[in-house]
């Protein structure tokens, strides 16, 4: 493999689209969080959010797709995505060709995607079916990351899924935008109390 440039790197770590293939829920990205490949599930395809963040990314203006996520098929593209970064075959995508061997490491399987993942009704069974594929691969070692604003931790699907994520080599990583209301109020624009 001959070297990556500079702009190619950037790219790798700039564009994350949340598509992949003809997947419609998970999408593969070399993170520069997690310094490797990082597997993400878009449990939010319907761009559902319980915050509208000034800085957010996900251009909600058009709506997404109006529906709950189908297990199955999810769980159909993570076994795939998950086959091709394992076995390295994603390097002959041509996105991820310029990824450079130092990075070639799958980190995390992370739940984010466009909206707040704990909103989704099943939380905790999507939890505990995505960590049964994980062990089916033999990756005890990859960390599941959810990615959160941490506003939906009290409902008892939400609770049941962060302990199936401390079962499963899990991490939270939990955003902390404001420290007083006011800032909160003009960051985050929810109707969810600072509290």
């Amino acid at each position: 493999m001959s070297e990556s440039s500079p702009q190619e790197i950037a790219a790798l770590f700039t564009r994350h689209p949340r598509t992949f293939a003809e997947h419609r829920f998970v999408y593969p990205v070399v993170s520069r969080r997690s310094g490797g490949m990082s597997v993400g599930i878009n449990l939010n395809p319907d761009k559902v959010c319980n915050f509208d963040c000034i800085y957010c990314q996900v251009e909600r203006v058009s709506h997404g797709e109006v529906r709950f996520v189908d297990t199955e098929p999810l769980l159909a593209e993570l076994d795939h995505t998950l086959t091709l970064v394992s076995s390295g075959a994603i390097y002959d995508v041509p996105r991820f060709r310029s990824t450079p061997e130092s990075l070639r490491r799958l980190n995390d399987i992370a739940f984010s995607g466009d909206g707040e993942p704990t909103t989704y009704r099943n939380f905790d069974q999507i939890i505990a079916r995505c960590a049964e594929v994980k062990r089916r691969h033999a990756l005890d070692d990859v960390k599941m990351v959810l990615i959160t604003n941490a506003s939906m931790f009290h409902r008892v699907a939400v609770r049941r899924g962060l302990e199936i994520f401390d079962r499963n080599n899990g991490e939270i990583w939990a955003k902390l935008d404001a420290g007083t209301e006011e800032y909160y109020r003009l960051v985050d624009r929810t109707k969810i109390p600072f509290r």
